[in-house]
């Protein structure tokens, strides 16, 4: 009996080690993909910036943003095992975002919006209702570097806001949705105060990237003042293609193949999880969820700043009433004949 219950242990974990693998290699190929494509995009940008219509107005605006920002994986979450989108979201997490963007205007309808933002997202088990989730004690936080490119269509348009006739106030709401590149590095630690990198410590056995790809979605609005000040709010959830922004995934692994800081890092359940519980906090059971990926999300407020471009008769037209300010305008005179 007893060898019966070792081979089937075996097994189990045999088929988790080989799901695994299945499951990183098909990480591996949607990445390189998607990597191919952002790499295409954003030479499209490059293009459509140097062959631009310098004749249209109005179609270029930069600006800056910031806000908060929250997470959905594996770690915190509310009473039951896992809920999908906000349900698990917790409040207490929340924590912040900043970048930049430049937008360019193809029509009415239509715009393409490229971000450099720089955020944090974190989670802790104490937070969690889940009573498994508050035995299992891990806690991390990851700063996140993201290049982002996306299209934003708006759908509705309200050219005069006020209705005065002068057209210089605009209110729009849009739909967005793209792609992005982000760096990030996810840290723990044991009392909430001393950070440590987990990427290196291998908690799992497994060393994932450090660069990630995810797909940004959402919604927002923006007020036009005065024809060239912007002023928007957003919320954007983005999916990704990796389950290790909270250095969480699969299974426990061996403590005898980490570090002893890996090791401590790795399984914090000692001292927490009941007795009659802490067969679960062991080598090979469960610690993540390797079926679905991590999230992220940002709400933010922004201000830009559109650039007026001008065309080759508006230049030639101010240079020669520069070249001809001050000088003494010449009047014919004509004398009456009579």
């Amino acid at each position: 009996m007893v060898k019966i219950n070792q081979i089937l242990a075996y097994n189990s974990k045999f088929k988790k080690i080989e799901y695994r693998k299945l499951n990183q290699a098909i990480h591996f190929t949607i990445f390189a993909k998607l990597k191919t494509i952002f790499a295409h995009i954003i030479s499209g940008l490059i293009l459509i910036f140097l062959s631009s219509n310098t004749k249209a107005q109005y179609n270029w605006d930069i600006g800056i943003k910031a806000g908060a920002s929250n997470y959905l994986g594996e770690i915190g979450g509310k009473e039951k095992t896992r809920r999908n989108f906000i349900l698990d979201l917790k409040l207490k997490s929340t924590s912040f975002i900043v970048g930049g963007f430049v937008r360019y205007k193809f029509n009415d309808q239509w715009s393409l919006n490229n971000s450099l933002s720089i955020a944090q997202i974190r989670g802790d088990d104490a937070l969690s209702t889940n009573p498994a989730r508050v035995w299992r004690n891990l806690r991390f936080k990851n700063n996140i570097v993201e290049l982002t490119s996306r299209a934003e269509y708006n759908f509705f348009i309200e050219p005069d806001v006020g209705g005065r006739g002068r057209y210089n106030k605009e209110f729009k709401t849009f739909l967005h949705g793209g792609l992005t590149c982000f760096y990030h590095n996810p840290k723990g630690s044991t009392d909430g105060s001393t950070w440590h990198a987990l990427r290196p410590l291998q908690t799992e056995g497994f060393s994932y990237k450090k660069l990630g790809i995810g797909i940004p979605v959402g919604l927002g609005m923006v007020f036009t003042y005065d024809r060239n000040h912007r002023f928007g709010f957003d919320f954007s959830w983005t999916p990704t293609f990796t389950d290790y922004l909270d250095d969480i995934s699969t299974v426990y692994n061996d403590p005898d193949n980490m570090s002893e800081l890996g090791a401590s890092l790795a399984n914090q359940s000692n001292g927490v999880v009941p007795p009659e519980e802490a067969l679960n906090y062991v080598t090979g059971e469960k610690r993540g969820d390797p079926n679905h990926d991590d999230t992220f999300m940002y709400v933010t407020v922004s201000y830009s700043y559109f650039i007026q471009s001008r065309n080759k008769f508006y230049r030639n037209s101010r240079s020669r009433f520069r070249s001809n300010k001050g000088r003494r305008s010449k009047v014919r005179r004509v004398r009456a004949k009579f």
